[in-house]
């Protein structure tokens, strides 16, 4: 989630964030726009030709973020950059949430009146990595991943994103080839090089900075929100289901790391890692009476370590998308990428630790569509 005190809530103490989107009485909603060009300046505020819209997050999607707004004025269809912007307000309180950055499509025009609408979709910022590479593509063996994902950032035009540098020392050991094939994206690219030294596939946030960051397991980061049933606080709305999807769901994973270097064959603990889920949940091994089903990863990584932390996040993929919740709440700006939250509701499970895959927020304050997919603890 967001950072409760970011800019421009840094004036703000926690508590009053909190209160005023879980417990306000009186809580009033704007949704505003601004233009952006490719530094994240802002050009132009278009707050008065905005005529409403939603912000969607798709944690698993390529380009995680999409928007769909009406528009009273026209743009540089294509290029332009459009940051949308929610203000909630009490008597006491007014905090305001970016909502990430969009590039905009050609949009539909209605016509017969003036100035006439635009119904404008907008992509993720990452789309300007989406561009087929269109030539083969190499980096050397001793060259860093981090060095290389920057340079690849900064060549395709971006100059606000934040590198976590847990892995600055780490290179390839051997050389690294994408062919010609018209498949092949500068996300594709970017995100095959992350992957290698096990951090997550990059993100933007909401600010529009792009984000390169280790992989933590859901399982191992605290709730960032807590939803509840209780009627002092309750934000859960009536509109909640369970699904749930366990019959080719594997509990058993073998990772091997296919640009082995060594020498000597891989083996379990160089090489070679398998993970079984014994007894947690129910795909685990144990509750299908010991039935085993095995998915193997082939996985282009630097090390063992790495290939430990790569196998993870398609494990911790696996795990949770057996089991999911389709709720709605009241409007929860400070939600963005593979949230992590505790919900105490009888009808879903009390306490129940949960992680958000996909969210949809109108600017205009009405109720918001969430799916979570469920944590089990080891």
């Amino acid at each position: 989630m967001q950072n409760i005190l970011e800019t421009p809530r840094e004036a703000l103490v926690e508590a009053d964030v909190v209160a005023l989107i879980q417990d306000s009485a009186s809580l009033t909603v704007a949704g505003g726009l601004e233009l952006l060009d490719m530094d994240l300046n802002v050009t132009k505020d278009l707050t008065d030709d905005l005529q409403g819209g939603t912000v969607t997050r798709s944690a698993f999607a390529d380009l995680h973020g999409s928007l769909s707004i009406r528009l009273s004025t026209e743009l540089e269809w294509g290029q332009a950059i459009v940051r949308p912007y929610m203000i909630l307000s009490d008597p006491s309180v007014s905090a305001r949430f970016n909502l990430g950055a969009y590039f905009t499509s050609t949009p539909k025009k209605t016509v017969g009146f003036y100035p006439g609408t635009f119904d404008v979709i907008g992509f993720d910022i990452i789309q300007a990595l989406k561009d087929t590479v269109g030539e083969v593509y190499a980096v050397d063996a001793g060259t860093s991943y981090l060095v290389t994902i920057e340079a690849i950032l900064l060549d395709r035009g971006f100059t606000k994103y934040i590198i976590d540098q847990t892995a600055a020392a780490s290179v390839l050991p051997t050389a690294k080839v994408w062919a010609l094939d018209e498949n092949i994206t500068w996300l594709t690219v970017v995100n095959d090089l992350i992957a290698a030294i096990g951090y997550q596939g990059i993100w933007s946030d909401w600010n529009g900075y792009l984000r390169v960051q280790q992989y933590i397991s859901p399982a191992q980061r605290s709730a960032e929100w807590f939803y509840t049933a209780d009627e002092h606080s309750a934000m859960l709305g009536n509109d909640r289901s369970i699904i749930t999807d366990y019959y080719d769901a594997p509990n058993r994973w073998v990772a091997v790391r296919s640009n082995n270097v060594d020498e000597v064959a891989p083996e379990e603990g160089n090489g070679i890692f398998t993970f079984v889920n014994q007894s947690v949940g129910p795909t685990s091994v144990d509750a299908r009476g010991g039935r085993s089903i095995t998915r193997y990863l082939n996985l282009d990584v630097v090390d063992h370590a790495a290939l430990v932390s790569t196998a993870q996040v398609s494990i911790d993929a696996d795990l949770r998308l057996s089991t999911k919740y389709e709720v709605t709440t009241s409007p929860n700006p400070l939600h963005w990428h593979f949230d992590r939250m505790l919900v105490n509701d009888p009808d879903l499970g009390e306490f129940l630790e949960v992680m958000g895959t996909q969210w949809t927020l109108p600017l205009n304050g009405e109720d918001m569509s969430h799916e979570w997919s469920r944590v089990d603890l080891e």
